[in-house]
């Protein structure tokens, strides 16, 4: 992680420790939300955080965000089976779907995900949308 980065987790991190000594000297949830320039939903989150989990609670943990469903070893496994094509895993033609994804995801890794977020899933894996050109049925391949 780059150095600007870590830093401003770190003033975060001090924001919320403040947080947690003013609400401990009486101060409402609303005036720390004042006093510290943030909603008073993030004061509230940060004291029920610090009640349940103590000072460890508030304090950065080297994470970002919600943990992935798949681990990096599920993903690479979904990208190989992916790369196998559709017709190897039993679907009726060469087009992937987000909702064929989504059947596999289920079916071999036991992780439901929401369809929208599986084009996210793709295009993290390094695969791009794309649609398949239309052709009549009546074409002759020999005049192109």
């Amino acid at each position: 992680m780059q150095r600007l980065e870590r830093e401003k987790l770190k003033r975060l991190e001090k924001r919320r420790l403040k947080g947690i000594r003013l609400l401990e000297k009486g101060y409402t949830c609303y005036r720390v939300s004042k006093e510290l320039g943030v909603s008073k939903q993030s004061v509230m989150r940060w004291r029920d955080k610090y009640e349940s989990e103590g000072i460890e609670g508030v304090k950065w943990n080297g994470q970002r965000g919600r943990p992935t469903k798949l681990s990096i070893s599920e993903k690479k496994e979904l990208k190989r089976i992916i790369l196998k094509g559709p017709i190897s895993n039993g679907y009726p033609n060469e087009l992937w779907s987000t909702y064929r994804v989504l059947e596999i995801i289920r079916k071999k890794f036991g992780v439901t995900y929401h369809q929208d977020y599986v084009g996210t899933l793709l295009h993290q894996l390094g695969f791009s949308y794309q649609k398949p050109k239309r052709r009549a049925l009546e074409r002759d391949e020999k005049c192109n």
